[in-house]
């Protein structure tokens, strides 16, 4: 009877280990997938930011071009009600 015991212990402590080791393996590929999702992260991250600036720059440049075109239109207007034009 003991060497039966000390087979079902064996194959207990296989199976224990052959446990483990998928699991190690499975946090070693989530770990992968973590660092792999991070970096997508920074780098939307980075495009996200220059976005953000380049928008706020198009809004400055566009505020200032309708500033400008009403400018435009205000000495046009004066003219035609003057018939000058």
């Amino acid at each position: 009877m003991k060497d039966e015991d000390k087979t079902y212990e064996n194959e207990v402590n296989i199976r224990q280990e052959n446990f483990i080791k998928d699991q190690k393996q499975t946090i070693e590929g989530l770990k992968k997938e973590i660092d792999r999702i991070q970096e997508s992260y920074d780098n939307l991250k980075i495009i996200n930011d220059g976005h953000q600036k380049l928008n706020g720059e198009l809004r400055i440049e566009n505020k200032k071009l309708k500033e400008e075109n009403e400018k435009l239109k205000d000495p046009l207007n004066g003219l035609r009600k003057d018939g000058d034009l």
